[in-house]
């Protein structure tokens, strides 16, 4: 009974146990009801919204990005590496047992102080003998628990749980940032090209123009001014052409980044010609919570916050006594022979308890970080909650006006059109000035590569939207988020 008290006592205390520090809470927040500017507030639709755009190239170059890009590599490493910090923490709630196996020989001096303690057979009983050789025998076990009497361990769980949930949004918020650079760079190429293709088809007119003129000008038809005039704009016109060449460039590289491949891996795929990705005409914004719901860095922030909390509980922990259990269970032997036999058995049990009495404040200072840090974690929180709802007004704001110019602009390219077409049949009559015909084909190159960028403006804006709405992120299951 006296050898089992100590135990008893650790048992009875466990009932009594609490878990000290201030126990989390999701703050409260409370959106406005509706955007500022006006959206639809539709159901959004099925499946990934990049799939709205109907371009097959889009929706497989983002799949591949899911697949390969190494922003995302990163996140899984550094989610893995979360979880595993966790499985560090949670270990140590548990006992731990080592193993231990040694064997010794030793030989005692004739001429040391044992002499004559032994010697002669007049010694002590038990007692080694001067020059004797003893060998000694051991396996067995360590064993160690300290208790989380009062919770600063479960309050690390809890913080390490909350790391992993944050962790996993971080990767969810990485991979709704690659699909919308993904699309972006996508959009931004199909733009780029199509404003190439104008430009040489601008260039090699213009170069038409002035083989015509230069005819003239030899017959005595036209005047040098007018020869002067057609150089000057098709040099003009052939210059806009490699700085358009050199931007798509860029934006195919960039792509390639993005997927995780080398450079000139994606030449050959979309060297085809295709038009600019167009948006749906109703994208559904929903409403401000619904966003916040949806936003992977407001949840991982939120996240982050729970953890802050919970080192709370971790450090004021330290101001409590720990307790703990120790004991050495095994067999020894001075003959290997007899090892396994019961007389060789040894044990040795019983309780510790720790408890800081003077650390000259250092465990409240400890709890002061905590408490800074937990302050720090709630105003990045309520941060990145007014920048995901800025985020979306900003959007709406974009959006909304790049399809109004965009109307615009088409209006104003069609236009431009007809009046090329009426100065042309005008100059061959005879009744249009050549000044007048190079201004309208510079009005008309101009208006429809405003056409072209206002296109990509437009799908641009969209992808921004759906971004700024949280499509395109993972968000892991509930069970995984602790809470």
């Amino acid at each position: 009974m006296n050898r089992a008290l100590p135990i008893a006592m650790f048992a009875a205390l466990l009932p009594a146990a609490c878990t000290v520090g201030p126990d989390y809470a999701e703050p409260a927040v409370t959106p406005p009801p509706a955007w500022v500017e006006p959206a639809d507030n539709a159901p959004a639709a099925d499946g990934p919204w990049w799939r709205a755009f109907h371009d097959p190239v889009l929706e497989s170059l983002i799949e591949r990005a899911a697949a390969s890009s190494t922003d995302l590599r990163v996140a899984a490493a550094r989610l893995r590496e979360a979880r595993a910090r966790r499985g560090i923490v949670t270990a140590a709630l548990w006992p731990s047992v080592d193993g231990n196996g040694s064997y010794s020989s030793s030989r005692f001096s004739e001429n040391g102080f044992l002499r004559g303690l032994g010697g002669g057979g007049g010694g002590l009983p038990g007692a080694a003998v001067p020059g004797q050789q003893i060998n000694l025998w051991q396996v067995g076990v360590d064993a160690s628990w300290e208790i989380d009497l009062f919770g600063g361990q479960r309050r690390a769980t809890e913080a390490a749980t909350a790391d992993v949930a944050a962790a996993e949004f971080d990767a969810g918020d990485v991979m709704r940032s690659v699909v919308a650079e993904v699309a972006g760079a996508y959009v931004e190429y199909r733009g780029l090209r199509e404003r190439v293709a104008l430009a040489q088809r601008t260039a090699a007119s213009r170069q038409r123009t002035l083989d015509v003129v230069a005819e003239q000008a030899k017959a005595g038809v036209a005047s040098d001014l007018d020869l002067a005039r057609a150089q000057a704009q098709a040099a003009s016109s052939a210059g806009d052409v490699p700085p358009l060449e050199a931007a798509e460039r860029v934006a195919v590289r960039r792509l390639e980044v993005l997927l995780g491949q080398m450079p000139g891996t994606l030449d050959a795929e979309l060297a085809a010609d295709a038009p600019i990705p167009a948006p749906p005409d109703v994208l559904a914004a929903g409403v401000p919570s619904e966003a916040l719901r949806h936003r992977p860095d407001v949840r991982a922030a939120e996240r982050r916050l729970a953890a802050a909390t919970a080192r709370i509980g971790e450090a004021s922990a330290a101001l409590f006594p720990r307790f703990s259990l120790t004991g050495s269970f095994g067999l020894q032997s001075q003959e290997l022979n007899d090892l396994p036999e019961g007389d060789s058995r040894f044990w040795v049990v019983g309780p510790a308890v720790r408890w800081p009495i003077l650390d000259f404040g250092r465990v409240r200072a400890a709890i002061g970080v905590q408490d800074a840090r937990a302050d720090a974690a709630l105003a990045e929180y309520e941060g990145t909650i007014l920048r995901a709802l800025s985020d979306v007004e900003v959007a709406l704001v974009q959006l909304a006006r790049a399809r109004r110019r965009g109307a615009d602009v088409g209006r104003a390219a069609d236009a431009s059109d007809r009046a090329l077409l009426l100065s042309e049949n005008l100059y061959r009559a005879g009744l249009l000035e050549f000044t007048d015909l190079l201004e309208a084909q510079r009005a008309q190159y101009l208006a429809r590569d405003a056409e072209a960028r206002s296109r990509a403006a437009v799908a641009a804006d969209a992808v921004a939207l759906y971004k700024a709405l949280g499509g395109g992120s993972w968000v892991p299951p509930a069970d995984a988020r602790g809470s």
